[in-house]
């Protein structure tokens, strides 16, 4: 550990894994920035990322973090990657485009003044990524272990690790890097024992979604200036549907589309008005294919929320039909009731949590029960109110317990 609390520095912490592009990943980085903020108000707060936008409005500092950065900042192929690197970056400047131009070296000047990173991954390890997305997310214990930074990966996905022999390489790499990190926390009981058996880590623990143990963000702790939060206002007795397009890469595209076509019918029969909007910035071609099955009988709403309009607006449903994990993380903590159109173990085991067990389907299977899932769309068309209830009570108990402990902040 670096400081005593006793010095006054202000602190540094850096923020991994996560995008502005996907309101999941998003809602995590608010999430985490505002838990640090209630225990540490005046550190400083770097984003680290590849996302390009205006930033200055934000109550954080933003941190360009590529693969080449990355890589320079660990001495890795440093004058191959730099000599490239500062060619294109001189080809951009002389082309207009600035952005981002010789930022490449900012991570390697600021990343050994850190006090702690926080990793806020998704699910970025585990045999159904490349190679080249693991690599990167083990290149953030890679800059912690050699700057000595305490490194916390926060709840996330992981597994499984029954890699084949193009990426066996991975395992010892895992092996050797995990071990290093102050603490470990697997979303699920699946990931969380895949990481038991397979590498023997004495530093995990089960943990829920961050985003559902934060019981609301301030908003002055993300913004300079709170801007006015304004969402669509929407019929009621409505259902949104909420797609991913994660789904058809793990699926059948046609045999997908055509499922939510018979449950969008079948809402439409049980008198509910259907809305279709996204959760993330790559969906909306997926919600555009889907209201054109319907023929226009659904509403398609192509607004881009943000992740906190996002929370605003799912309040107003009936319930949700949700194939993005953070769509339906946000419903729950709104005790909204969803069917849960998944792709991992992930969807049913956060469906179990909250014991809506029977309204999780894994829709990347070729034998997918359509009778089923249309039977539970007429169960939360008629009982919704009452799954409601039992989430509340469930959401209750949880936001009991917090994984940021006041013990990360004070040690470092």
């Amino acid at each position: 550990m670096k400081t005593d609390m006793t010095d006054q520095q202000k602190k540094k912490i850096m923020i991994v894994g996560s995008t502005f592009t996907n309101k999941g990943a998003q809602s995590m980085l608010f999430v985490t920035i505002d838990e640090i903020r209630k225990r540490i108000p005046d550190a400083d707060i770097f984003f680290a990322s590849t996302d390009r936008g205006d930033f200055s409005a934000y109550n954080f500092q933003y941190l360009f973090c590529s693969e080449d950065a990355k890589s320079i900042a660990l001495n890795r192929d440093k004058w191959k990657v730099l000599c490239s690197r500062a060619a294109r970056d001189t080809v951009k400047s002389l082309l207009g485009r600035r952005e981002h131009t010789w930022k490449f070296l900012d991570l390697k000047h600021t990343i050994s003044s850190m006090d702690l990173i926080i990793d806020i991954s998704g699910f970025n390890l585990g045999k159904r990524w490349p190679v080249e997305i693991q690599e990167s997310y083990l290149d953030n214990l890679r800059l912690a272990k050699m700057h000595h930074i305490p490194i916390i990966l926060m709840p996330q996905s992981f597994g499984p690790f029954d890699y084949p022999p193009e990426k066996q390489h991975l395992i010892e790499e895992i092996r050797d890097l995990l071990p290093y990190a102050q603490k470990i926390y697997a979303r699920e009981k699946e990931g969380y024992q895949m990481l038991k058996d397979t590498f023997h880590l004495s530093n995990v623990e089960m943990s829920t979604d961050l985003v559902l143990q934060n019981t609301g963000i301030e908003l002055q702790h993300i913004f300079k200036n709170p801007p006015k939060m304004e969402v669509p206002v929407i019929d009621e007795g409505a259902v949104g549907v909420i797609p991913n397009q994660q789904c058809f890469r793990h699926g059948d595209k046609d045999t997908i589309l055509s499922l939510y076509q018979r449950i969008i019918e079948k809402l439409q029969c049980e008198g509910k008005k259907v809305y279709i909007f996204r959760h993330s910035g790559e969906d909306l071609d997926a919600c555009r294919q889907i209201a054109d099955r319907c023929g226009g009988s659904a509403v398609l709403l192509e607004n881009d929320f943000s992740c906190l309009e996002y929370d605003l607006f799912v309040r107003q449903f009936d319930f949700l039909v949700c194939s993005r994990y953070h769509g339906i993380v946000h419903a729950y903590r709104n005790s909204v009731p969803c069917m849960l159109l998944g792709w991992a173990v992930k969807y049913q085991e956060l469906a179990d949590l909250f014991h809506q067990g029977r309204y999780a389907f894994d829709i990347t299977q070729g034998n997918t029960a359509v009778d089923k899932m249309e039977a539970a769309v007429a169960e939360l068309s008629r009982g919704f109110r009452k799954e409601s209830q039992i989430i509340s009570e469930k959401l209750e108990q949880i936001q009991k317990e917090n994984c940021f402990k006041d013990d990360f902040f004070r040690n470092i």
